[in-house]
């Protein structure tokens, strides 16, 4: 069995690369996941908890099995926990239990100080058989739910690292298309500015975009400086050349623009687009840093331009887009 690196909302582990990322919802803080294949499928869930009013976690798994025998009753099912035992998590104590429910299930569920999250992850198969133990195995000892270095996103075939402060604001997965939008504000007495990373990629590009796809100045105005002007909500985007160059043995295009708006607060944004194709994946990928600030008009304000740079390379040189 084969395996790939899965990262999400600052969680990380590896998968079986069979597994499709199906479902996902919430945030960083408060959120789930799905990942399936044909005969089993892992859930995880997370939200947050008050250390001093944790409660133990055989309440926890309690309050879970009640839930999954309200679902059963609906078809008629039985749930059953066939054993309950303590288990190691990631250097965290966590409870474990088999559950027929009628599908033979193996849940883990623990505390993570760190991240201050409480995590459920429920391991569900078809037939339990050598394969299924070696596959949860694999995912609990490459698990990582917290730590002090940057995140690692791995999905979908790419990934990349961005700082833990840049939190998930945004998602939308289609057939050919998918975006993820990632956020980092900041809030003080006299400003309000932020941080984004904006990623999209569009499938089978040489056919969906025949005409444009080797030409990424052509594919860009006629294909998606418009969506990505109401992504921003910043009309005034124009995106400028800057310089072509080469990017994993991609050619890769870079460009910037810079708007402001308003009167007596006043608002300014730099914006920096890098777009190429990828044979390999045969996928157009488009990745928009953002870096804006609100203030009074009569504070100056200097530009950033140098932390913004920064941002968006770094962020490039963590991509891997096959």
């Amino acid at each position: 069995m084969k395996f790939k690196k899965f990262g999400w909302n600052g969680v990380f582990f590896q998968i079986p690369e069979q597994m499709r990322f199906t479902r996902q919802g919430g945030n960083s803080s408060n959120g789930h996941i799905v990942l399936e294949a044909e005969i089993f499928m892992i859930e995880a869930k997370w939200e947050p908890y008050d250390q001093k009013k944790a409660k133990p976690l055989s309440e926890v798994g309690a309050r879970l099995v009640q839930e999954m025998e309200k679902q059963a009753k609906k078809k008629k099912q039985i749930v059953k926990v066939l054993r309950k035992e303590d288990a190691l998590v990631y250097k965290h104590k966590a409870l474990y239990m088999v559950v027929r429910s009628p599908a033979e299930e193996r849940v883990y569920m623990w505390y993570c100080a760190e991240s201050e999250r409480v995590f459920v992850w429920r391991f569900a198969f078809g037939i339990f058989d050598e394969d299924s133990k070696k596959m949860v195995k694999r995912v609990l000892n490459t698990l990582r739910c917290h730590g002090d270095e940057a995140d690692v996103w791995s999905l979908m075939n790419f990934s990349f690292t961005v700082p833990r402060t840049f939190l998930l604001t945004e998602t939308k997965m289609a057939v050919g298309r998918a975006h993820y939008m990632l956020t980092d504000r900041h809030l003080s007495a006299f400003a309000e500015s932020a941080k984004s990373i904006f990623i999209e990629y569009f499938s089978m590009a040489n056919l969906v975009y025949e005409d444009t796809y080797k030409d990424l100045g052509k594919w860009l105005e006629k294909n998606y400086l418009k969506d990505l002007r109401k992504q921003f909500k910043d009309r005034k985007i124009k995106l400028r050349p800057v310089e072509a160059r080469r990017f994993k043995r991609h050619k890769m295009e870079i460009r910037q623009a810079t708007t402001t708006s308003g009167f007596s607060s006043r608002r300014s944004a730099l914006y920096s687009n890098a777009t190429w194709y990828c044979a390999r994946t045969n996928r157009i990928y488009t990745v928009t840093a953002s870096s804006s600030i609100r203030r009074p008009i009569v504070f100056k304000r200097d530009s950033g331009e140098e932390d913004h740079k920064n941002m968006m390379e770094d962020f490039l040189s963590s991509f891997k887009c096959h």
